[in-house]
């Protein structure tokens, strides 16, 4: 992607007719400072397990990559393509955040919960630009859209994951750093996606290494919708046609 980095990569549509959109530079610098932050802040590193409970959102896609940048494991509901939907964030984590060590989260309930245990818990805001969570944020929990902010814009890692480490864990299964592209290219291939897809999906956190990965590892884009299943006809014709949408 550094060779083309004014290419769109990620575009987001919220379901308040938000739209954002992040050429590759643009992600490149969001997930440095994330990167930036977990490592800075949260002392993440390989073998940490980041529970991510996100909707589709551009923000997700940004604590997947920096999480994955830092070597550390990101922990999601659901599972991989091919399996039956999985349970919602909350009924996935509400029950095990003794098994991550950092919660990445927007519901006030699950950041409260794990304020109170073990696990440290960052509050991410989901209106588009958001410059913070507000006065609902729990005490205790980081503040994720005014702290990774004054993060720096490049990040190198200060250890590297080794490929047996693991970097994406479901319920269906855990994925190793050393597959994890690895994987997203076999997604891609078995899609029958060319080189520069552009897909549209619902972007489901669980489906991260085929619906995320896949695409930007054919040099591609994403265009993520917050509630693709009930959009209508005429609306995704109108959508696909004006993000010029390849697949999906």
């Amino acid at each position: 992607m550094a060779d083309d980095p004014g290419r769109p990569r990620v575009t987001w549509y919220g379901p308040d007719g938000e739209r954002v959109e992040l050429s590759a530079k643009v992600l490149d610098n969001w997930v440095a400072k994330t990167a930036n932050l977990l490592v800075d802040e949260l002392d993440a590193g390989p073998g940490t397990r980041v529970g991510i409970a996100l909707p589709p959102h551009w923000r997700t896609v940004t604590w997947l990559l920096a999480t994955w940048s830092t070597g550390a494991c990101a922990v999601l509901p659901g599972s991989e393509p091919g399996s039956e939907p999985g349970p919602e964030p909350g009924e996935l984590l509400a029950g095990t955040l003794e098994d991550v060590d950092v919660l990445v989260a927007a519901d006030v309930t699950l950041l409260a919960g794990a304020a109170r245990g073990t696990a440290a818990a960052v509050a991410v805001t989901l209106p588009a630009l958001a410059a913070g969570y507000g006065p609902d944020l729990p005490p205790g929990v980081l503040d994720a859209a005014a702290g990774v902010r004054s993060h720096g814009d490049v990040f190198v890692p200060f250890v590297r994951p080794v490929p047996a480490d693991p970097a994406l864990a479901t319920p269906g299964g855990t994925v190793p750093h050393g597959d994890l592209l690895a994987a997203a290219e076999r997604a891609a291939a078995e899609a029958g996606w060319a080189d520069g897809v552009r897909l549209l999906t619902a972007g489901e956190p669980s489906r991260a290494v085929r619906d995320i990965l896949g695409p930007l590892v054919r040099s591609g884009s994403v265009v993520l919708h917050h509630d693709l299943a009930s959009a209508g006809a005429d609306a995704l014709a109108a959508l696909r046609r004006q993000e010029a949408v390849t697949a999906g």
